[in-house]
């Protein structure tokens, strides 16, 4: 896909994710690039997570190439200057004034195990939340947490740098029959319900799955919230409920970092890791999906008035105008 020829730019305003709470440990630095910005990730000694801007103000050293953690401080690995969690410069070993100049920090948020990053061009504070994996949910499938196997490391995967715009992605999950074709899926996809949740930032589908060996019944359902351009939260209800998190990130210009999360429920009375069955299943069923979505998304071209089929119109277009509006909004108060 070339991403450059598509009518919306890389830079949407919103909530992306950035990786996984158990990639980083305390008192470690992972350095990271979204949105065409050089970044650190790092865990103060206590534990707390921030996100900075990667480059010493002093002669531009990476941050996070040889740099070490000391509470909530970072010392540059080229000349020793430290700087704090918001961005402070606070100590210069050879003298004994710091520079009033700040590194930049980024809004960051930690729920249920993944690490989220707001992105606004105009540089405003977070303008709305997130869906949560499991408080979101209550009125359709209530499960806590702990009923769940760990999601890291053997219910992720991370496809890095694929050359895909996120809303492509997303709209995968208004187009029924992709299902049945992509995925070789043995039901049939049917809209039950569709609506914008959380004052207009989410986008909320309800699918049902008819099963041909049961006389079209509705078989499994899965309610989709979609925030913005960057993250899909999506509980399965039926046989196995089970629960999906899609993010795609963009990294520059031409390609972002896509992410798939699963959490599967526990076998009774087990409270360890996932087992080796259940993780051999969740790959092959469920994280390699995006592997099969990506043998198309990697050759599509955008189509700007698509030739719909009609039980796709409705949600489809729907979601396009959703998402259109997470561009180039101005800035806040």
């Amino acid at each position: 896909m070339n991403v450059k020829e598509l009518p919306f730019s890389m830079k949407p305003v919103g909530w992306f994710q950035i990786g996984w709470s158990d990639e980083i440990a305390n008192a470690t630095i992972k350095p990271i690039k979204y949105f065409g910005e050089e970044m650190i990730a790092f865990r103060t000694e206590q534990g707390a997570l921030h996100v900075m801007e990667a480059h010493c103000h002093h002669l531009g050293a990476h941050l996070g190439y040889g740099g070490k953690v000391t509470g909530d401080q970072i010392t540059c690995p080229y000349h020793g200057w430290q700087w704090n969690s918001e961005g402070k410069n606070t100590h210069i070993p050879y003298q004994e004034n710091c520079v009033n100049k700040r590194l930049k920090t980024y809004h960051i948020k930690e729920q249920h195990g993944v690490i989220f990053l707001w992105h606004d061009p105009s540089g405003s504070a977070p303008r709305w939340g997130l869906p949560h994996m499991f408080d979101s949910f209550r009125d359709y499938l209530d499960m806590d947490e702990s009923a769940f196997y760990p999601i890291y490391p053997h219910g992720t995967r991370l496809w890095p740098k694929e050359e895909v715009h996120p809303q492509i992605t997303f709209e995968n999950s208004v187009d029924s029959m992709h299902f049945r074709y992509v995925h070789n899926s043995p039901l049939n996809p049917e809209l039950l319900e569709q609506d914008y949740r959380e004052n207009g930032s989410v986008f909320r589908t309800l699918f049902g799955f008819r099963s041909v060996k049961h006389n079209e019944e509705i078989t499994m359902t899965f309610d989709t919230r979609t925030s913005g351009v960057g993250c899909s939260f999506n509980v399965f209800k039926g046989s196995y409920n089970y629960r999906v998190l899609y993010c795609a990130t963009p990294i520059d210009d031409a390609s972002s970092d896509l992410f798939n999360t699963i959490w599967w429920p526990r076998k009774p009375g087990d409270n360890g890791d996932m087992p080796e069955d259940i993780q051999q299943r969740v790959d092959k069923e469920i994280l390699t999906t995006v592997d099969e979505d990506l043998s198309v998304w990697r050759h599509q071209k955008y189509v700007h008035r698509p030739l719909l089929a009609k039980q796709d119109v409705k949600a489809f277009n729907a979601l396009r105008k959703f998402q259109a509006g997470f561009y180039d909004l101005p800035p806040t108060d």
